[in-house]
């Protein structure tokens, strides 16, 4: 879907969608690494990036409503991938295909339709179970994400 409008106009009310906190969600990679990150100003960000690394993949920016809390979804549901900050390593080929194939599958102008299908790609993933799970253990995404990288980082010891 790399369309830039649906031709669909979806109703946001029925699916809980507010036109609130408008912006745009992003994906980089540098070498193995993944960044999963929102701005306000996507040009601005891009040029930020390359000071971080001058090799950065700017993969794909699409628009979305209520960005903070998708972002922080996403953060969750890629616990168990979590690396340092917003920085992300897939724990195989299929988890990274599925993450980046499904970002770029967004379009690139449709924030409303965005919105929608973020709803069924996020609760198809299995990304969910990581926020039960949390809530479940009750405890901060930070902390999550560092208790999760500990216990696989003990798996592999095994």
């Amino acid at each position: 879907m790399t369309d830039d409008w649906s031709e669909f106009r979806p109703n946001l009310n029925i699916f809980g969608v507010a036109k609130a906190d408008p912006g745009w969600l992003y994906l980089m990679r540098a070498g193995e690494l993944f960044k999963i990150g929102k701005t306000k100003n996507p040009k601005r960000r891009m040029r930020e990036a390359l000071t971080w690394s001058p090799d950065i993949e700017v993969i794909a920016v699409k628009p979305f409503w209520n960005i903070s809390t998708l972002e922080r979804m996403i953060h969750e549901g890629l616990s168990d991938c979590w690396h340092k900050g917003e920085w992300f390593k897939f724990i195989d080929d299929d988890m990274r295909d599925f993450m980046v194939d499904g970002f770029c599958g967004f379009y690139e102008k449709d924030r409303d339709m965005n919105s929608v299908d973020f709803i069924y790609w996020y609760n198809g993933s299995g990304m969910d179970e990581f926020q039960m799970e949390r809530d479940s253990r009750r405890v901060s995404l930070r902390r999550f994400q560092r208790d999760l990288a500990d216990e696989n980082r003990n798996m592999k010891l095994k």
